[in-house]
């Protein structure tokens, strides 16, 4: 996806301020837990059980709308069958949704691209993950 100058320059500038990082990471957090919750096949409904809450509750953080603690998101973690790993990345090295990610392969047949690594390539993550397949596979 190509994108403007200006939005370009509004998005770096956003990058300046702390919120646009904060704001990055709960969406990330958000995404990952939703890929742990469908791996392994559970609802919204077990996570909130298996953590106390209510369904609104972590419907709330699947949206990315909570300021969640350290605490709260390993046990969110743990109720989808996942850890929480944290790690700090050179914010140069970030890759951005309209930018290509560069594509490594390894030996195995494994390929990482944009921080993500995928058995077999992406395309065939996508479609053990149920997702429907849009494009070509690089």
């Amino acid at each position: 996806m190509k994108i403007s100058k200006v939005l370009r320059a509004l998005v770096e500038d956003a990058k300046a301020a702390g919120t646009y990082w904060a704001e990055q990471a709960k969406l990330d957090f958000s995404l990952a837990l939703e890929r742990q919750r469908r791996a392994a096949n559970i609802t919204y409904a077990e996570i909130a059980k298996r953590i106390g809450s209510s369904p609104a509750y972590v419907s709330k953080v699947f949206r990315g709308d909570s300021n969640l603690t350290l605490e709260t998101m390993s046990k969110l973690a743990q109720s989808a069958g996942g850890v929480l790993e944290i790690k700090i990345v050179n914010q140069l090295e970030v890759v951005q949704p309209w930018s290509k990610p560069p594509v490594r392969k390894s030996n195995a047949g494994h390929y990482t691209t944009g921080g993500v690594t995928y058995l077999n390539g992406p395309a065939a993550h996508r479609a053990r993950c149920g997702q429907v397949e849009t494009e070509q596979a690089a």
